[in-house]
């Protein structure tokens, strides 16, 4: 592996801010690095101000740094270095996009697992007739009862091609 002239590595490593508290920092390495490029980040980063241990986890591909100093310093340290580029945790997708795409995968988990007998509209229609006669058991006609049987009515696919 080829040096500049400061010591540091010529190839650029991009790290990402993952988490941060007092005294830990846990980035991320974006991409896969070779093993001596990870081995000479530890090296470097250890011999930082303030850094007291260096964790590197490969195969998760995370950096635990725990320091004497804050962990806002020692990011400032590390940004610092020749070769170390900083990102920015990416954004999470929104919360409605997040929910659809895992009621989308329920509802294929459910379909895989019954072999398409059953999917989530169908499994929600049964607990709400189940419930409707839980009410109805109870005596409970015409509030809770008729309220529960007309939503999962409203639910099932009569003429719908599914």
């Amino acid at each position: 592996m080829t040096e500049t002239a400061s010591g540091g590595p010529a190839g650029r490593i991009s790290l990402e801010h993952a988490h941060a508290t007092a005294e830990r920092l846990r980035l991320r390495v974006r991409g896969k690095p070779e093993a001596e490029v990870l081995s000479d980040l530890a090296d470097r980063l250890i011999a930082l101000p303030g850094v007291e241990r260096v964790v590197i986890r490969p195969n998760t591909g995370s950096i635990i740094v725990t320091a004497s100093d804050t962990a806002d310093a020692v990011l400032e340290h590390i940004a610092a270095l020749e070769g170390v580029r900083i990102a920015e945790k990416p954004k999470p997708p929104p919360l409605d996009r997040t929910m659809q795409f895992g009621l989308l995968k329920l509802d294929a988990d459910i379909k895989s697992r019954t072999d398409e007998a059953l999917d989530l509209r169908a499994i929600l229609v049964l607990l709400l007739l189940v419930a409707a006669l839980v009410q109805l058991t109870r005596g409970h006609i015409a509030g809770p009862a008729t309220t529960l049987a007309m939503a999962a009515y409203s639910l099932l696919d009569f003429g719908r091609g599914r």
